[in-house]
Protein backbone atom coordinates (compact mmCIF):
# COMPACT_ATOMS: atom_id res chain seq x y z
CA UNK A 1 0.00 0.00 0.00
CA UNK A 2 1.29 3.36 -1.17
CA UNK A 3 1.46 6.20 2.02
CA UNK A 4 0.24 9.21 1.84
CA UNK A 5 3.61 11.20 2.42
CA UNK A 6 4.61 9.49 -0.86
CA UNK A 7 1.24 10.48 -2.59
CA UNK A 8 2.14 14.41 -1.81
CA UNK A 9 5.69 14.27 -2.46
CA UNK A 10 4.82 12.58 -5.97
CA UNK A 11 1.91 15.36 -6.23
CA UNK A 12 4.32 18.40 -5.72
CA UNK A 13 6.96 16.82 -8.29
CA UNK A 14 4.01 16.76 -10.81
CA UNK A 15 3.06 20.31 -9.64
CA UNK A 16 6.72 21.22 -10.48
CA UNK A 17 6.07 19.68 -13.74
CA UNK A 18 3.34 20.99 -14.73
CA UNK A 19 4.65 24.68 -13.39
CA UNK A 20 7.56 24.32 -15.78
CA UNK A 21 5.02 23.09 -19.19
CA UNK A 22 5.01 25.40 -21.96
CA UNK A 23 1.30 26.08 -21.49
CA UNK A 24 1.73 27.46 -18.07
CA UNK A 25 4.86 29.35 -19.12
CA UNK A 26 2.77 31.37 -21.76
CA UNK A 27 -0.18 31.06 -20.06
CA UNK A 28 2.05 33.49 -16.82
CA UNK A 29 3.39 35.17 -19.81
CA UNK A 30 0.36 36.45 -21.06
CA UNK A 31 -0.98 37.50 -17.48
CA UNK A 32 2.26 39.18 -16.47
CA UNK A 33 1.61 41.30 -20.75
CA UNK A 34 -2.14 41.92 -19.29
CA UNK A 35 -0.86 43.94 -16.34
CA UNK A 36 1.22 46.44 -18.42
CA UNK A 37 -1.98 47.16 -20.80
CA UNK A 38 -4.73 49.27 -19.01
CA UNK A 39 -6.76 49.18 -22.61
CA UNK A 40 -7.16 45.54 -22.28
CA UNK A 41 -8.01 45.43 -18.65
CA UNK A 42 -10.24 48.30 -19.26
CA UNK A 43 -12.16 46.26 -21.85
CA UNK A 44 -11.60 43.03 -19.36
CA UNK A 45 -13.29 44.40 -16.26
CA UNK A 46 -16.07 46.21 -18.63
CA UNK A 47 -17.17 43.44 -19.93
CA UNK A 48 -16.74 41.38 -16.51
CA UNK A 49 -18.81 44.12 -15.03
CA UNK A 50 -21.81 44.59 -17.12
CA UNK A 51 -22.08 40.35 -17.04
CA UNK A 52 -22.63 40.54 -13.49
CA UNK A 53 -25.16 43.35 -13.67
CA UNK A 54 -26.94 41.11 -15.76
CA UNK A 55 -26.96 38.07 -13.75
CA UNK A 56 -27.90 40.12 -10.78
CA UNK A 57 -30.80 41.46 -12.97
CA UNK A 58 -31.90 38.04 -14.41
CA UNK A 59 -31.37 36.27 -10.75
CA UNK A 60 -34.02 39.47 -9.14
CA UNK A 61 -36.49 38.59 -12.08
CA UNK A 62 -35.82 41.62 -13.73
CA UNK A 63 -36.12 41.77 -17.40
CA UNK A 64 -33.08 42.60 -19.50
CA UNK A 65 -33.36 45.35 -21.77
CA UNK A 66 -32.43 45.77 -25.28
CA UNK A 67 -29.73 48.42 -24.19
CA UNK A 68 -28.16 45.95 -21.90
CA UNK A 69 -27.96 43.57 -24.83
CA UNK A 70 -26.57 46.09 -27.29
CA UNK A 71 -24.20 47.14 -24.43
CA UNK A 72 -23.12 43.17 -23.59
CA UNK A 73 -22.41 43.37 -27.35
CA UNK A 74 -20.11 46.07 -28.08
CA UNK A 75 -18.31 44.81 -24.71
CA UNK A 76 -17.83 41.73 -26.18
CA UNK A 77 -16.35 43.20 -28.92
CA UNK A 78 -13.80 45.22 -27.65
CA UNK A 79 -12.84 41.87 -25.67
CA UNK A 80 -12.56 40.57 -29.07
CA UNK A 81 -10.84 43.17 -31.02
CA UNK A 82 -8.21 43.32 -28.48
CA UNK A 83 -5.22 40.95 -29.58
CA UNK A 84 -3.86 40.64 -26.14
CA UNK A 85 -7.30 39.34 -24.32
CA UNK A 86 -7.82 36.70 -27.82
CA UNK A 87 -4.24 35.56 -26.91
CA UNK A 88 -5.03 35.21 -23.18
CA UNK A 89 -8.05 33.00 -24.62
CA UNK A 90 -5.66 30.68 -26.25
CA UNK A 91 -3.26 30.38 -23.28
CA UNK A 92 -6.12 29.81 -21.02
CA UNK A 93 -7.61 26.90 -23.31
CA UNK A 94 -4.08 25.34 -23.62
CA UNK A 95 -3.76 24.85 -19.84
CA UNK A 96 -7.16 23.70 -19.19
CA UNK A 97 -6.42 20.94 -22.04
CA UNK A 98 -2.99 20.45 -20.19
CA UNK A 99 -4.91 19.73 -17.17
CA UNK A 100 -7.53 17.63 -18.69
CA UNK A 101 -5.22 15.53 -20.35
CA UNK A 102 -3.18 15.12 -17.10
CA UNK A 103 -6.81 14.51 -15.62
CA UNK A 104 -7.46 11.66 -17.80
CA UNK A 105 -4.27 9.89 -17.41
CA UNK A 106 -4.43 9.34 -13.19
CA UNK A 107 -8.30 8.67 -13.96
CA UNK A 108 -7.11 6.19 -16.22
CA UNK A 109 -5.03 4.76 -13.38
CA UNK A 110 -7.38 4.57 -10.27
CA UNK A 111 -10.93 4.10 -11.92
CA UNK A 112 -12.00 0.45 -11.88
CA UNK A 113 -12.72 -1.86 -14.38
CA UNK A 114 -15.79 -2.57 -15.71
CA UNK A 115 -16.96 -6.24 -14.37
CA UNK A 116 -18.69 -8.21 -16.81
Amino acid sequence: MTATEDILRRAHELGKLIADHEAVRQLNQTLDNLKQDTDAQRALSDFERHVQTLGEKQAAGKPIEVEDKHKLQSLQLAVARNPLLRDLQVQQMNYLDLLRQVDEAMRREYEPEEKL
